[in-house]
């Protein structure tokens, strides 16, 4: 299947979905310093790292940006810029968006903040989409906090918000300790599949 990266950080998703065979048709990451990791990564060839390795870091920092480095794969730097008619068809949408608002770390401001609310522009670029050109899947992670973020409201009516555009959600906590990992690391996993396409 093919798969798009939103808030795709250093390509979390993208390496364990290309390891399981899947491959993807582009990204899209808000920070500069992510998005040149991220392409350096996934997205050179590896004459373009080659030649990469010869400039010094200031320069090479610079260079990876350009949109050649990226070999053709769709990319957007604003998840509010994306939407009908821009964005690649993709069986699998997979998002880890801004967690600040909703960490017991943080202030708590739940979809009301200005980070965590962006989970919104996910749902809002889908529903811009023909049903024919939806997702399939959707794969949503975040914090733990998120499921208490206003009293659980929050993570309600994302849950909602996924049922209106057509998706069945099912959503667990892992653990990475519980995976051979050494740390205590809870996230939740949301996955839509859109009902139309079948159970």
């Amino acid at each position: 299947m093919t798969f798009f990266d939103l808030f795709a950080g250093v390509g979390g998703f993208r390496r364990g979905l290309e390891l399981a065979g899947h491959k993807c048709v582009g990204f899209c990451e808000w920070d500069k310093f992510a998005t040149a990791s991220y392409t350096s990564m996934h997205c050179i060839t590896e004459e373009q790292r080659a030649y990469l390795a010869k400039l010094d870091l200031k320069q090479r920092q610079k260079e990876i940006l350009k949109e050649e480095y990226r070999n053709g794969e769709f990319y957007s730097n604003d998840v509010r810029l994306i939407g009908r008619g821009n964005v690649p068809r993709a069986d699998i949408w997979t998002f880890g968006a801004p967690c600040q608002d909703f960490s017991v770390a943080g202030h708590r401001k739940g979809l009301e903040g200005d980070r965590s609310s962006l989970v919104r522009e996910v749902f809002r670029a889908i529903s811009e989409l023909e049903e024919a050109d939806r997702p399939t899947w959707l794969i949503y992670e975040n914090v733990k906090g998120m499921l208490s973020s206003n009293r659980g409201y929050d993570f309600a009516a994302i849950l909602l918000e996924m049922e209106q555009l057509g998706y069945d959600i099912q959503w667990e906590v892992f653990n990475t300790k519980n995976f051979g990992i050494p740390q205590n690391r809870e996230r939740v996993y949301t996955v839509g599949h859109f009902g139309k396409r079948g159970g």
